[in-house]
Parts: C-alpha cells; structure tokens; sequence
C-alpha cells in the first residue's frame, strides 16, 4: 500500500496501483546504506546554521541537549544478533533493544546529530561521539546520567559548553556543597583512578578542573547543576533553573519520535533495516521541523489579531510532510524553491493555541508488550 502511494506521488498519477513488487523492493534496499541519511542529515543541518540570524540562540548560545534513550526492535536474528537483548524478569522474556542517543537543539527543534547503537553502548560514548558535531557557540545541557570527568575534560579540550545535572548522593564534592546551602560555588574537580585511566586512553589531560555548582530548589527536592560557565556576572544564579528546565525539549523530542514518527516501528527483519529506517525518519522529522521554523513568521503575522500566541501542530505537520519530501527531492535540481514556498505555505496553516503551564508526569511502561506489528506500521 505504502510502495503504491509513493509512486503514484511520483509518476503524478490520479490513482494508486502496483508499480513493483514487495521482493522486488526489499532486493533494491539492500544496496542502500544507511549513512546515506546520516550524511543528507548534517548537510541538512549544516545548511540552517550557516546564517545565524535564522535560529534562535539562548545569551548567544546555540541550545542543546544531548540525552539517550532505549528503542524497543523486532525480535528476528539478525537485529538481536547486532543490537542484542535486555534480560527480562525470570517470569518475562528478554526484549530486543538498541540504544539511540540524540543531539538536539532545544529551542529550534532540530536533530543535530543521532545515532542508534547496540543496547550496552554506554550513553557518554554516544554523547562523546555526538561533540564531532558541536560548535564553539553551543551551550549543551545533560542530565543525571553523564557527569564524568573524563566527559568535562573533553568538552574543555575542544572549547564545549556545558550545563550538567550531577548526582546528588554520590560526589564528596556535591555533597558538601549541599550541605553548605549555598547557592553556587567555584570548585575544584579531581580525577580519581579510574578517571585518570579513562583520560589517558583517551588522550585527554588529567589536570584538575574549575568549574561552578549551582543549587537548583525545587518542590520535589534539590538539584545540582555543575557548569564550565565561570563568570558568575554574566551568567547570573538565577538563570539556570530555567535554562535546565529547557532540557525538558529533548524529552519532548523523544515523544514525537517515538508515538509520531513510530520510530520503534520497522519495515524490516534485518539490522540494516532497522538503520535505514532510523535514520530517515531523523531525516524527514528535521525537514518538518525547519519547514515549521520557515513558517513561524507567517503564523504570527496571521494570528497577530487572535487573543492566543499559536504555533505548529508538529503531528499534523508530519503527516502532511510524508509525500512532501518527495516532492522535495524530486524536486531538488528543478523547482525547489517553489516546491519549499508552496511546502511552507501549506505547513502554516497547521496551527494550534500555545497552552502554558501544563504539566504530567512520566508514566513508567512494562517492557514485557511485543509493540512490533511490521504489516501494520502507520500508512499516514
């Protein structure tokens, strides 16, 4: 059904039909790599950057947040023999899993940088891999799951920016900087063995670094953000409980992943499959995502009379960009500024009323539920 639609969008035919075989399909995408799409996505990002007038920047910072997350796989041989399993309760079966680790600008909603990995791939070797694609000018936020020495020393050798949420119960340092109540503090980080040897396979220097802590009070409790932003003029206290908060956008990027785009629904029982798959719906969310950024200026020109702010429905958006990239593409040595003003045109009328102050919390899902259903995947 889906092979028909896309070459009736194609061939611009009326209505759909078999134009090739399912056997015939799945022979030709086996002679495409997946790097295809890595590649088409950082010239696609590289592009948006390259004037800085067209994003939005926090105190002159591009904002980012680097995070992982676990993608749930069909359980075929081939994808649990690359990507591997995680051990279920005696009582439940073990679940195929990778490991997809994103790099996202927060506040322009694009994918910087992704990756999907074997499951045990450890999340700071993802987040080390996604700074190949960093610049001078970005402010990265992480949480809890990153503070390493090793991490910090590598972010300061190539002039990185960083905002992290440390552990509260497991650094003497943290620790005591709690128990002093104060509300920031210059401190000394030292590496203890295993950071040193870390460092030193990594070439990385060992020397101890100055970096600030930040307590953060919340109603559930306190938070410590450990930071290389130094000038406690220039970045006052109070700014960063809400420059974490905006760490929050990479969740809601993993949302749209995941119940949207249906990321964890493949097309294929291969681990190439599972690739190409992943990596091209990162390609068509960013291409949604800056044509909604092309559209902004227009929807607020439109709704300026209107008692609410509005923005893009981001699940309509998609939706209706499914054979727009095609066209897109075909599109791309001919009429394709047309084809991007008419595509604009036609995202900015998706709108919906911004809605401030929501707020609900995580629900925690059993893993046990086989959600691999590949004849059924969305035909949006």
């Amino acid at each position: 059904m889906e092979l028909d639609q896309f070459f009736k969008v194609v061939n611009h035919k009326k209505d759909a039909s078999q134009y090739i075989t399912k056997s015939a399909f799945f022979q030709a995408r086996k002679q495409l790599s997946h790097t295809a799409f890595i590649d088409l996505n950082h010239q696609l990002i590289e592009g948006v950057y390259e004037n800085g007038s067209y994003y939005k920047t926090w105190k002159g910072f591009r904002l980012c947040a680097i995070d992982g997350t676990s993608i749930r796989l069909p359980n075929e041989p081939d994808i649990i023999d690359y990507f591997g399993v995680q051990k279920g309760k005696p009582n439940q079966a073990d679940c195929t899993l990778g490991m997809a680790s994103v790099f996202y600008d927060v506040l322009n909603h694009t994918v910087i940088d992704a990756s999907i990995n074997p499951n045990h791939t450890s999340e700071k070797q993802c987040a080390a891999a996604h700074l190949n694609y960093a610049g001078q000018h970005d402010l990265i936020i992480y949480d809890r799951g990153y503070p390493a020495f090793w991490l910090y020393a590598l972010h300061i050798k190539h002039q990185h920016v960083f905002c992290v949420r440390e552990k509260t119960r497991q650094s003497d340092l943290v620790k005591s900087f709690i128990l002093s109540k104060k509300k920031q503090a210059i401190v000394t980080f030292k590496p203890n063995k295993s950071s040193k040897k870390t460092c030193r396979e990594k070439g990385l220097s060992i020397t101890p670094i100055k970096l600030r802590l930040v307590r953060v009070d919340l109603a559930s409790g306190v938070e410590v953000l450990v930071t290389n932003l130094i000038d406690t003029h220039q970045y006052d206290v109070s700014v960063f409980k809400s420059l974490y908060h905006l760490r929050w956008g990479i969740e809601e990027n993993y949302k749209r992943l995941k119940q949207w785009v249906e990321i964890e629904n493949f097309s294929g029982k291969s681990a190439l499959s599972v690739k190409q798959d992943f990596y091209a719906k990162i390609v068509a969310i960013n291409l949604t995502a800056l044509m909604a950024m092309a559209a902004e200026k227009t929807i607020i020109k439109n709704t300026r009379h209107r008692k609410l702010k509005y923005q893009i429905n981001f699940a309509q958006a998609l939706s209706k960009m499914k054979h727009r990239i095609v066209c897109l593409i075909l599109q791309a040595h001919n009429d394709i500024l047309g084809q991007i003003e008419q595509t604009i045109r036609y995202i900015s009328t998706t709108i919906e009323s911004v809605r401030l102050g929501r707020a609900a919390p995580r629900r925690l899902r059993n893993m046990k539920n086989d959600i691999h259903f590949p004849a059924y995947k969305s035909a949006l």
